[in-house]
């Protein structure tokens, strides 16, 4: 027969041998359910961050905006005028520096048209043309030569 020691032993052996089952397949259980659970945790507290970041945005856009806004009509008030006196003092060198050029060349150009005048350029031109104007009034005065030749 089978002495009590080996019926303990089978028993305890039995025991221990449902009690690891019984731990593993909870374990599996409990791992898989509290996979779920954090990943669904995980995405409602995700999904509240979400909002309360948007509506924090969306409270503090205006503000940020204005706040901008007002930095900028600072910053405007502050650097136009130093922008321009820049600008005026830029168009004022150059001027400075274009100015005698350009008198030069307004000379040479004078002198020019004068020279040209003055060697019958203009004075030829016109005198020529007086001329003209002034045979065909002759002739509307005294006829035409070429009624006279006929």
């Amino acid at each position: 027969m089978v002495s009590s020691t080996s019926m303990v032993l089978i028993a305890g052996a039995a025991v221990v041998t449902t009690a690891v089952l019984t731990t593993a397949l909870l374990t599996f259980l409990g791992s898989r359910f509290l996979g779920v659970r954090v990943d669904e945790a995980g995405d409602q507290v995700a999904a509240k961050v979400r909002s309360a970041v948007t509506e924090a945005v969306e409270e503090a856009l205006p503000r940020v905006r204005e706040e901008v806004a007002r930095g900028m009509g600072e910053a405007g008030e502050e650097i136009l005028p130093r922008l321009r006196s820049d600008v005026e003092g830029g168009v004022r060198d150059a001027a400075d520096d274009a100015l005698p050029q350009l008198r030069e060349q307004v000379r040479e150009g004078v002198s020019e048209a004068i020279a040209s005048a003055v060697t019958g350029g203009v004075l030829g031109k016109a005198g020529e043309e007086l001329v003209r104007k002034g045979g065909g009034v002759l002739d509307i005065l005294l006829g035409s030569r070429g009624d006279s030749e006929d």
